[in-house]
């Protein structure tokens, strides 16, 4: 795996953790509404907001080699879409490392 890859991986992880408390303090507020959260791209400059639900988001975080994107965000190098929707892309990185790290930074046990 490449510096750039493992970045990409890292990146991805960070936007994740943000939205874990953005979906938690969302979860005890207990709104059936839409909330945004930061895409989870691998791109480190991006600071767009995707639309989604708290379930959407739950369905997605099943799987922890799985990240919400927007459209045109996605990096086919080290990772395949696997839903989409008007509002987000569901991306699930490739199994070696890019996947091994998504799964080692997961927070959730």
């Amino acid at each position: 795996m490449s510096e750039r890859e493992k970045r990409a991986a890292r990146n991805e992880a960070i936007s994740r953790e943000i939205n874990e408390g953005i979906e938690a303090a969302h979860r005890a507020a207990e709104s059936p509404d839409y909330v945004r959260m930061v895409c989870e791209c691998t791109q480190a400059e991006c600071t767009a907001l995707i639309v989604i639900s708290v379930p959407e988001y739950e369905a997605v975080r099943s799987d922890a080699r799985q990240f919400a994107v927007l459209n045109g965000h996605v990096a086919p190098d080290v990772e395949i879409v696997v839903r989409q929707t008007e509002r987000f892309v569901v991306v699930q990185k490739h199994e070696g490392d890019a996947a091994d790290i998504a799964e080692a930074e997961d927070p959730r046990p």
